[in-house]
């Protein structure tokens, strides 16, 4: 009878120490329908299928990409330095159209390069969904966090985007996802630690090739891993996982290498230089900046409200590894403090923590999980329809401001057939439509043609601190001026300090074209008969 009663009670011991059925240890099939679910709930990000007009800084990326592209398949290597010496922001954009060859060097390369942004991100979204399901992290406080982006309107209207953003918001929330993985799937023997070690790489590379914002958390998060791998790991796999993520960030730290400087001149001067105070609000303090960032989740406070409540009640409630749960959360707060302390008020600064925030408060229990594995076939076939479903894309862009500046372009520089030197093409003043950015990505598109063309802007003179005088020459040097036609949308108001007095001159020392030369630009060929 007393050993009956003994194994009554181990049996019931033993029942208590096993993980309770979830979500997490359904079958194969539901786990595959919840991972499709996130995707689901977050390809508004990703994808858009409205018309999409290229500014300035989309042109500019897309300058890159085309640039790049042409150089590798032309195995140009001092082409492909110039288009690095040329770029002060993030090169890895410049990677998305090598996926498509030659092509990816072309006019189409331009509606090719928004799927290959996609790509990119679905690899980076895939990424993070597997690392905290191997955390442990509830498949429910996901789908809370898929929902929580899903419904960020500020998300949902810069998805698709020709931009960083939302690729460097992934790739933040991936790194952040590290630390819970250390903690609770500390890996000891040789090859787990080498793939660990490949993960942090990938984090690295992506990041820093993407903005310099990432150094920040580069520097605090790679502390933090080193740290708790120590620990809970051990010695030699920390060495092992340390000296691979080396290897894989060799890309990177060659291209920082060489190249490295002009990024963070370019960083520092858009977010704290003088520079910044052009893209800041007027009257806008630390806590509006905090304040607009709370607005901008519209319904999305919703479901973040949950995962809060629920992140609050396993932290009060499990005293095991409290801090190590608050550790993701302070480093993206503390970002955000710093994004509110910028110059630059621009809101996109406040996309990585839309996205990575709903992940953190994700984390809301470090109680044993059932192990989920989604093996390849889900992730692959993820990927795949993450694909077809980002294809339609190709003919977001609206391209035609691109053709008429290159139709432009070869028509100035075909007027002078016989000449031996350049053609030098000088913008005045610009709108989003047509700005120095779409005239060199119009020029890269047709290079063989439009080598020719040596194309520079007077629309920076005024913040570069360049005098009217020192305009005035380069009017003298050029061949062609261009100012934009009154009844398109200008630039903004610093971009034109001088514009009435270059227009002046232009119409005192030039000849002005007939106007069916460009239904967008007024142009004046400069005569070179006057002295500069």
């Amino acid at each position: 009878m007393d050993r009956a009663v003994i194994s009554e009670s181990e049996s019931r011991d033993t029942a208590l120490r096993r993980p309770r059925a979830s979500l997490s240890s359904g079958p194969p099939a539901l786990q595959w329908q919840l991972f499709f679910v996130f995707l689901a709930l977050v390809s508004p990000v990703v994808i858009n299928y409205s018309g999409y007009s290229l500014t300035w800084d989309e042109s500019y990326y897309l300058g890159r990409i085309i640039c790049i592209n042409q150089a590798v398949y032309d195995f140009r290597l001092s082409h492909l330095n110039d288009c690095f010496v040329h770029t002060h922001k993030g090169p890895i954009m410049g990677l998305v159209n090598l996926l498509w060859g030659r092509a990816g060097g072309t006019e189409r390369g331009i509606g090719l390069a928004f799927v290959g942004l996609a790509i990119f991100i679905w690899i980076l979204i895939v990424a993070t969904y597997r690392t905290c399901l191997q955390s442990g992290i509830s498949q429910i406080s996901l789908l809370l966090a898929a929902c929580t982006i899903c419904l960020t309107p500020f998300l949902r209207s810069s998805g698709g985007a020709m931009m960083t953003d939302i690729l460097l918001g992934w790739c933040i929330a991936l790194a952040l996802m590290l630390i819970p993985l250390e903690y609770c799937r500390p890996s000891k023997d040789f090859w787990p630690s080498v793939m660990r070690g490949l993960l942090w790489s990938l984090v690295i590379d992506v990041g820093i090739l993407s903005k310099v914002t990432f150094l920040f958390f580069v520097c605090v998060i790679s502390i933090a891993l080193l740290i708790i791998r120590e620990r809970y790991s051990g010695e030699y796999p920390l060495r092992y996982a340390f000296f691979s993520c080396i290897v894989g960030c060799m890309p990177a730290l060659i291209i920082w290498r060489y190249y490295g400087l002009n990024f963070l001149r370019f960083a520092l001067m858009v977010a704290w230089g003088d520079t910044a105070k052009l893209w800041s609000v007027p009257g806008m303090t630390p806590f509006g900046y905090l304040k607009r960032y709370f607005i901008q989740l519209g319904f999305a406070l919703i479901p973040l409200t949950v995962l809060l409540l629920r992140f609050i009640h396993g932290v009060v409630v499990q005293n095991e590894r409290r801090l190590a749960r608050l550790l993701p959360l302070c480093i993206i707060l503390a970002y955000l403090g710093i994004a509110a302390r910028s110059q630059n008020r621009d809101p996109r600064f406040a996309i990585p923590i839309m996205i990575a925030m709903p992940l953190c408060l994700a984390w809301a229990s470090v109680k044993e999980q059932p192990r989920v594995r989604l093996g390849s076939v889900p992730i692959i076939a993820a990927l795949l329809l993450g694909t077809v479903f980002s294809v339609p894309m190709i003919h977001r862009p609206q391209l035609a401001p691109i053709q008429r500046a290159g139709a432009l372009l070869s028509s100035l520089r075909g007027e002078q057939p016989m000449q031996r030197g350049l053609t030098k093409v000088v913008i005045a003043t610009d709108g989003p439509a047509f700005n120095i950015d779409t005239f060199l990505l119009a020029r890269q598109l047709d290079l063989h043609n439009l080598e020719g063309v040596d194309l520079d802007t007077l629309v920076y003179d005024a913040i570069n601190k360049r005098t009217l005088e020192d305009g005035l020459r380069r009017i003298d040097a050029a061949d062609y001026v261009l100012f934009l036609k009154d009844n398109l949308e200008p630039g903004a108001n610093w971009a034109r300090v001088h514009a009435a007095e270059y227009r002046a001159y232009c119409e005192k020392v030039g000849v002005l074209l007939d106007s069916r030369i460009s239904p967008d630009l007024v142009v004046f060929k400069i005569g070179k008969t006057h002295a500069p």
